[in-house]
């Protein structure tokens, strides 16, 4: 404390100035980092897009957007103006400006075009007012919410119902179509995941005034449409059951019998860094049962999206950015690694966040991970694609294990060198999977400083994808062949990995 503020108010003063900042910053409540995305639909595959507030207005970023609806050829950007060549449409825009040219036609946007952080902004209405421009594909959007379907899309609805029932309520949930559900509880909430079918919901937010249900809410924020829940007390039982084919879900929430032990998922806060343990519903048949206590605990493999937020990482000619690319590449490794069975899976960033190396750490080592994933892409020379497996290099001598500190504390900066044996494993488990790719370049693993891998306590390997640069398109990287095979190289490699444990 500045000696000025000593001599005004006093060493005793100062003291319980100090202790009353002390307690505030104890019980100050955590801040909930909260990121907003937009899920595009296509026939077979989806894209999650950062939203962004700007001015009390959604806004989305204008390269990512337009790379997942085709491919930019060029852009030309000055102080105050870009002009984009998409196919044969040219497309000029301005800063602080609602009109926009899209080939020969001028058009008003809802709200000025934007530039944030480096990123040129559009609007939300971007994606009616400009996009059936710019795709032959038609175009399903619902004002006001966060999901489009482009093409061929056929998404399924619902509606909600609640009844009393002794003891409880009863929650009926009808759909149009076939949805293939799993379920989950996790922190106080229960969770009906749809399966992979696009979901347009008429309503996404279902408020009651009951004993037993707050609310039901609509979310695919993640790409993984769900319903998400509330109870209004705790303590409580869930029983779903499905009916009719999968078209309908009928959830009894009830309170536990008093002379009968708790047979149902009574939901509770999870552990830090977990995530909710998926189970397959019950009553394929229609009949009624309790959702079953969750098994034996599964091994957590935590993928880490490098980037994010400000920091954009590198970027391609065609604008492909890497924060934007990970992301995209993270979200169908950590589908593949689920669909196993055999693993649950921790991301360390979700939606667009600039995270800190100590912050994916931290996240990491909460959970005790079995293997740490973080995926880069970058400029890896004239040859794509590419693929380098790197694991960590320390700036002097590793530890051995007679210099390891006794007990349970190890410094934070020499945690990875504890396990250096065993991440070369996994980078070469996965070098020998990636290697079998057909037309992919795979370099032998390498030893190298990454900084996101120092403080990992656990094998932890760095995945770098190229070639990422302003003087190479990066349109094969992003296509969802090559990264769902990225994705099943990944699965066999941990499952190798996981066999040669002992």
């Amino acid at each position: 404390m500045p000696q000025a503020f000593r001599r005004i108010l006093g060493p005793k003063r100062v003291f319980v100035l100090g202790l009353i900042l002390g307690l505030g910053l104890f019980f100050w409540p955590a801040r909930t980092l909260r990121s907003d995305n937009f899920v595009f639909y296509f026939p077979t595959s989806r894209h999650i897009i950062a939203l962004e507030e700007i001015g009390q207005a959604q806004y989305l970023p204008l390269m990512p957007v337009l790379n997942v609806i085709g491919k930019v050829g060029a852009l030309q950007e000055k102080r105050r103006s870009l002009t984009v060549w998409f196919g044969k449409v040219q497309i000029v825009l301005r800063v602080d400006n609602s009109a926009i040219q899209v080939g020969e036609t001028r058009l008003n946007l809802a709200h000025p075009v934007r530039i944030v952080n480096g990123q040129w902004m559009v609007p939300v209405d971007f994606v009616t007012t400009a996009l059936p421009r710019l795709t032959r594909e038609p175009i399903e959007y619902q004002a006001g919410s966060s999901r489009v379907f482009i093409g061929d899309v056929k998404p399924t609805s619902f509606s909600v119902r609640l009844d009393p029932v002794p003891n409880g309520a009863r929650v009926t949930v009808q759909f149009t179509d076939k949805v293939n559900m799993t379920t989950a509880s996790s922190n106080g909430k229960w969770y009906l995941f749809l399966g992979d079918r696009p979901v347009e919901p008429l309503e996404s937010s279902f408020r009651f005034s009951n004993s037993y249900v707050n609310d039901i809410q609509f979310d695919d924020q993640d790409g993984m449409p769900k319903l998400v829940i509330t109870p209004a007390a705790s303590g409580l039982n869930f029983y779903p059951t499905v009916a009719e084919g999968g078209k309908v879900v009928v959830a009894d929430v009830l309170k536990p019998p008093p002379s009968e032990p708790q047979r149902a998922v009574t939901p509770q806060p999870p552990e830090a860094g977990t995530a909710p343990v998926l189970e397959p519903l019950p009553g394929q048949g229609g009949e009624e049962m309790p959702m079953a206590p969750a098994g034996p605990a599964l091994p957590v493999v935590v993928l880490d999206a490098g980037h994010g937020g400000v920091n954009l990482g590198a970027r391609s000619r065609d604008a492909v950015l890497e924060k934007d690319l990970v992301a995209q590449l993270v979200a169908r490794v950590r589908l593949a690694v689920l669909a196993t069975g055999k693993y649950r899976v921790v991301l360390t960033r979700v939606g667009d966040l600039n995270m800190g190396f100590d912050e994916r750490a931290v996240a990491a080592n909460l959970v005790r991970p079995q293997a740490f994933l973080t995926f880069h892409a970058g400029n890896l020379g004239i040859t794509s694609p590419r693929v380098m497996v790197y694991s960590y290099q320390p700036p002097s001598p590793p530890l051995t294990p007679d210099e390891a500190p006794p007990g349970l504390f190890v410094p934070w900066t020499k945690v990875q060198q504890m396990h250096l044996g065993r991440s070369r494993e996994l980078a070469l488990a996965l070098h020998q999977q990636l290697s079998q790719i057909p037309g992919i370049t795979a370099d032998r693993p390498a030893d190298a400083p990454v900084r996101t891998l120092r403080s990992v306590n656990a094998p932890a390997v760095a995945i770098e994808i190229g070639s990422l640069s302003v003087d190479e398109d990066a349109a094969v990287l992003t296509t969802p062949t090559f990264q769902n095979q990225i994705a099943a190289a990944i699965v066999n490699a941990l499952e190798a990995f996981r066999g040669g444990h002992t």
